[in-house]
């Protein structure tokens, strides 16, 4: 792979699905972010890219957002479970059962990975101090604004991260979000991508990967 380009940040959405079909709260926190980061007196770049539902889509994806280099990537997708964002902390490589939007299913449920033969892939980034950052800046109420997860799903979200983790793990993250205004409106949401994104960040420099 080719130097990593460090002042570039790709964070991506998902498009419409499901009960979803009018608005995907994950895209629209995502698409209120900041074209450009001051932090720690650098500047860089941060790409949003809308993603399609569908396996054919992810996989196109991922390889041309990887294939700049950026120095972090952040996938989000929304959980109607939840109401705080979920900072998930591996994805499965099994049991991709549903179809997407275009009806597709995989072969073998299974995803075809480049790099890596484990059932299971961990981000390198460090979940529980990003937890504990958005704590400490946006808990609006008893309940907390963000929880680690070990549950990315075995959908779109799960196959999207495994295969952002195949290529990179130490640059990678996926952050499940709530739905609008349960109880976080879309730029509080995309407010809180930010901090999280200004962490990994910090991360990825302190650690040097």
């Amino acid at each position: 792979m080719e130097k990593t380009n460090k002042n570039l940040i790709i964070v991506t959405g998902f498009g419409p699905f499901g009960s979803f079909e009018a608005v995907n709260p994950s895209w629209e926190a995502v698409k209120l972010l900041p074209d450009n980061l001051e932090f720690n007196k650098k500047q860089y770049k941060i790409e949003k890219l809308e993603v399609a539902v569908e396996y054919a889509a992810v996989d196109k994806s991922v390889e041309e957002i990887w294939s700049r280099n950026p120095i972090l990537v952040i996938h989000c997708g929304v959980n109607s479970g939840t109401s705080c964002i979920s900072v998930e902390k591996l994805a499965y490589n099994n049991y991709f059962v549903g179809k997407d939007v275009a009806g597709c299913t995989l072969q073998n449920d299974s995803a075809c990975l480049k790099n890596n033969k484990n059932e299971r892939i961990y981000t390198g980034l460090d979940v529980n101090k990003i937890v504990k950052t958005i704590e400490k800046c946006h808990c609006k109420s008893a309940e907390a604004a963000a929880l680690s997860s070990g549950n990315p799903g075995n959908y779109l979200c799960g196959y999207i991260y495994l295969k952002s983790l195949d290529i990179n793990q130490n640059r990678s993250l996926f952050l499940h979000v709530p739905e609008i205004d349960q109880p976080y409106t879309s730029q509080e949401v995309s407010d809180m991508i930010l901090n999280i994104v200004q962490e990994c960040v910090r991360q990825i420099e302190e650690n040097g990967v």
